[in-house]
């Protein structure tokens, strides 16, 4: 007997993606600046199951001329490796009306503004995102999003996390909400986090604020706070300050610097319809010590 075909062989495979060129400099007191250039490219990979089911696997490759400025983990790859190639993500999506959903590797950010935790869509390789399930949707007039995930590290830790976020819109100019995140960590023990936020858009102007706070018995509190004005549509600029105590955070894993405070400067610009270009200045100090560090970036994008 031949060997029945599944169904979702012949599944129609959607691929999209893009390339990237960073430039990086850095420089921090007391240790020499640090100036390089980092290659980028992300495939991604989706395959339409039916009934709201798809499958989706991305491939994500980087040369990272200085390591120390790369978006894999150095942890798994080892300090002085400059390239890696691995397939990074992986797993299972279902849409309907209520809402959406993932199951599988991916990546994550927890508050509005990332700024409780971040395994951001920008990290590349091997033990860079979590495993778990993520779905988003709307109940009644609030909006939803929820998260239970275990970190995919280079060690023995299985760290685990729980976040669930709850918004409203009362009109079509703002949003607040609340976020509530648990973080248990093999070594230190776990952790509870609670964050609010509000959007207020006005013509081009948009302001996003966030205050959080953990359990931890002190350096436990965090904000941010960011200004977008669209010049046009193809241009916009962006001012965000920013403060990450060290026990403010989820494993010491903000989208921020953990232990800094500062202000990012940047400005964004569509070239083309494929191509972006993205200029970012990231002045900072270390909380405990008052140490000054930037971070200049200018980053151009092509998608597929």
């Amino acid at each position: 007997l031949a060997a029945a075909t599944p169904a979702y062989a012949a599944a129609p495979v959607a691929v999209s993606g893009d390339v990237a060129v960073k430039y990086q400099h850095d420089k921090a007191d007391g240790e020499p600046s640090l100036s390089g250039g980092v290659y980028t490219l992300r495939l991604k990979g989706e395959a339409d199951l039916g009934g709201g089911w798809g499958l989706y696997a991305r491939l994500g490759a980087q040369y990272a001329a200085k390591p120390a400025q790369a978006d894999y983990n150095l942890d798994a790859y080892g300090e002085t490796e400059k390239s890696v190639a691995a397939l990074d993500q992986f797993g299972l999506t279902y849409k309907n009306a209520q809402g959406e959903y993932k199951l599988g590797r991916q990546e994550l950010g927890v508050g509005t503004t990332a700024l409780l935790y971040s395994r951001a869509d920008s990290n590349i390789g091997k033990h860079a995102f979590v495993d778990g399930l993520t779905a988003s949707g709307k109940v009644g007039v609030t909006d939803l999003a929820l998260a239970i995930a275990r970190e995919d590290n280079a060690g023995g830790d299985d760290n685990k996390l729980y976040a669930i976020r709850g918004g409203f819109s009362p009109n079509e100019r703002v949003n607040w909400g609340v976020t509530y995140g648990r973080y248990d960590d093999e070594t230190s023990g776990g952790s509870n986090h609670w964050a609010v936020d509000g959007t207020y858009t006005q013509g081009k102007h948009s302001w996003t604020a966030e205050l959080a706070k953990s359990n931890r018995s002190s350096d436990n509190k965090a904000y941010a706070a960011s200004w977008n004005y669209g010049v046009n549509d193809k241009t916009a600029v962006f001012v965000t300050a920013f403060r990450v105590e060290t026990n403010a955070d989820m494993g010491q894993q903000s989208d921020f610097d953990n232990g800094n405070r500062g202000v990012h400067y940047g400005v964004t610009h569509q070239l083309s319809s494929v191509d972006s270009l993205e200029v970012t200045y990231k002045d900072q100090k270390v909380i405990s010590s008052g140490q000054n560090n930037a971070s200049f970036e200018a980053v151009w994008t092509r998608s597929f």
